[in-house]
């Protein structure tokens, strides 16, 4: 994930590091600094997966998914929410080494739960099917995450990583 500049209010409040922090879809993080911490966000969400994290919006997929209803967006009384933002997240769902299926057990789970079908299985010839995730059809809702008996799935952002150099 990149790093992100820090606000004033960040600095002076000592949140430092907000980079790895999901944001409310369609949230913008250069935005982020017009929050008040009124929690609206959080108390509009229908599936509970807003909380507040330091004072800010900050989004836990391992409660629940996210439905992209923008009741956070039409809560919010700041401009948090550029108003031609969309409603989307900026990372994919990704499969870990520990998924059932990748270590021949039978398991579709994270295919069954996906909405946008995102996560499709390939057959392999006396053994479980592979998971393969359409990375382009993924929206990042989460709802993978929580029917994982093994917890084999994880969130990776779009953006690619800041090199040190």
């Amino acid at each position: 994930m990149t790093v992100q500049p820090l606000s004033r209010r960040a600095l002076l409040g000592g949140r430092f590091s907000r980079a790895d922090t999901i944001l409310p879809p369609g949230a913008s993080r250069d935005a982020l600094h017009h929050c008040t911490g009124c929690n609206l966000c959080t108390e509009r969400c229908p599936t509970s997966i807003i909380h507040l994290v330091d004072g800010l919006p900050s989004v836990d997929l391992h409660v629940g998914e996210c439905t992209f209803c923008g009741e956070c967006r039409e809560a919010c009384p700041e401009p948090v929410f550029p108003p031609d933002a969309e409603l989307r997240f900026d990372h994919r769902a990704e499969v870990k080494e520990n998924c059932l299926a990748l270590n021949r057990i039978a398991c579709q789970s994270c295919g069954e739960a996906c909405p946008v079908e995102a996560i499709r299985f390939a057959p392999r010839i006396g053994t479980a099917f592979i998971p393969l995730i359409d990375s382009a059809a993924c929206n990042g809702c989460g709802a993978c995450l929580q029917v994982c008996p093994v917890g084999a799935i994880t969130m990776r952002s779009k953006e690619p990583e800041a090199v040190h150099g």
